[in-house]
């Protein structure tokens, strides 16, 4: 029997109403039964609750994500966000974290101690209105676990605790974040030649019951695809290549991770 599969974290905000129609028919027949779709901003995080609120298999999350957090001098916009995190569908705050490794993209050096604390107000902004809500916290960290986590265990996130999209990390930044009760997200970052080693060592550190999936879409494809997107159908080769990794069969690796996510993103209730 073909597992049920949960997409952890996903961006439909990112795809027009004509190709989210395919999308959605595509990850239904890969055996995808729930999608997490999570905002980037205020624009995308209610696009996401539209999305969520029009189609049955999708529940959202909002956020504002630390690389646009230099837009927002005086803290996040959390009358925004927390007005759109009263809809029904929405079972998570993020993407949301720290960021200290540059940005290519908008030519930013996050060397700069005054964006790194710009970051950190936007983040703990938004950590303090999950708690306050009673919602898990999606978790983007890059070259910032050690500040990720010290400020994750100040605003006693445990309490409500979540999920880290783990693209790099140690094993000790595994433990430290399992340690404060969060999950982690593997996607496609596992399928690149490159990714064998240090990276491997950390997705096989990952605790059983804290493994998630997700395909990131429509974000970084798996090495090999013929797409320069990827969507939530391509869990079926992301999962086949962190089961290699782990030493274990991909069926079993799914089905445990959608079991996870109930435990994980205490919000969600995954559909039987």
């Amino acid at each position: 029997m073909a597992p049920r599969i949960v997409d952890a974290h996903c961006h439909l905000d990112a795809f027009s109403d004509d190709e989210l129609i395919g999308v959605l028919a595509d990850a239904r027949a890969a055996g995808v039964v729930l999608l997490i779709t999570v905002g980037m901003d205020v624009a995308t995080s209610r696009r996401g609750t539209g999305i969520a609120a029009a189609h049955e298999p999708v529940l959202a999350a909002v956020g504002l994500h630390p690389w646009n957090a230099q837009d927002f001098p005086d803290g996040a916009p959390v009358a925004e966000l927390e007005a759109l995190a009263g809809a029904d569908d929405v079972v998570a705050v993020g993407e949301i974290g720290l960021d200290f490794v540059d940005n290519s993209w908008l030519g930013l050096s996050y060397a700069d101690p005054a964006l790194r604390a710009r970051q950190e107000r936007v983040f703990r902004d938004q950590l303090q209105m999950a708690r306050r809500l009673g919602l898990p916290v999606i978790l983007h960290s890059r070259g910032a676990h050690a500040t990720t986590t010290r400020v994750l265990a100040e605003e006693g996130m445990e309490e409500v605790g979540g999920c880290v999209q783990f693209f790099e990390g140690t094993p000790a930044d595994v433990e430290a974040y399992a340690a404060l009760g969060f999950g982690f997200s593997v996607g496609s970052s596992v399928t690149f030649p490159g990714a064998a080693g240090a990276w491997h060592e950390t997705v096989r550190a990952i605790p059983p019951e804290l493994l998630l999936v997700e395909s990131d879409a429509p974000w970084l494809p798996y090495h090999g695809h013929a797409s320069t997107r990827s969507a939530p159908a391509d869990l079926i080769a992301i999962g086949a290549a962190i089961a290699r990794v782990r030493g274990v069969e991909p069926e079993a690796l799914l089905g445990a991770a959608t079991a996870n996510v109930d435990r994980v993103l205490r919000t969600v209730r995954t559909p039987a």
